[in-house]
């Protein structure tokens, strides 16, 4: 080899590790909070969005956990700041598009997010997959309501073997954008936070002593 083709070849190595770096680190989540066996985990993206996971547990089923999130109107009474939310005509149990509409402080219109669900509860392993993909063109946008065009999130939710399920669900938005910090970290981070913990009580409260999926 001559050294020119061994110095190019160097360059070329050289460049892919720094690739290699890069997208490993555009993988990594760093755990913001860890309380009452709830785990938030943050990671910043382009373009002023966001990701945040969530992950706990809960003494439930995985069947009364889709039940539960399955239910849109009554969202308003777990999910964080939501005030409204239904599910649009057509689909079926597994490929659905729903509306949600987040409540903001004044001076700040509110929100809303319009996301097409697809899930499957796997035959061998009991295991729930849900993602939600923003839709926002699927219904026309409300009068004085910020429809947010980029939101996607990763529910999956397991049997574990201690009887109840293990829940994470990952969301990914640019909710907070133009907000103040105090406002935007409440939103983008603080919210599916305590969705979550919301969502376990609510679980709980009818199932505390449920078993398995």
């Amino acid at each position: 080899m001559t050294h020119k083709r061994f110095l190019l070849l160097l360059l070329v190595l050289w460049a892919l590790t720094l690739v290699q770096g890069e997208v490993q680190g555009q993988s990594e989540f760093e755990l913001r909070t860890a309380e009452g066996g709830v785990k938030v985990y943050v990671r910043s993206e382009v373009n002023d969005e966001m990701s945040v996971r969530v992950t706990t547990s809960a003494h439930a089923t995985v069947g009364q956990a889709l039940a539960t999130i399955d239910d849109a109107p009554q969202y308003p009474e777990w999910v964080h700041r939501c005030a409204e939310a239904y599910v649009l005509p057509g689909g079926d149990a597994n490929a659905y598009t729903y509306y949600s509409r987040i409540d903001m402080p004044f001076p700040f219109g509110d929100r809303e997010v319009v996301g097409a669900i697809s899930q499957l509860i796997d035959p061998q392993t009991g295991i729930l997959t849900r993602t939600i993909q923003a839709d926002p063109e699927a219904i026309p946008p409300n009068k004085g309501v910020d429809r947010i065009g980029v939101y996607s999130a990763v529910w999956v939710i397991a049997p574990n073997t201690d009887g109840g399920i293990d829940i994470s669900c990952t969301v990914r938005t640019a909710a907070g954008a133009g907000l103040p910090n105090l406002l935007r970290k409440e939103v983008m981070t603080g919210g599916p936070a305590k969705t979550v913990r919301n969502l376990v009580a609510r679980l709980e409260a009818v199932a505390p002593a449920s078993a398995g999926g």
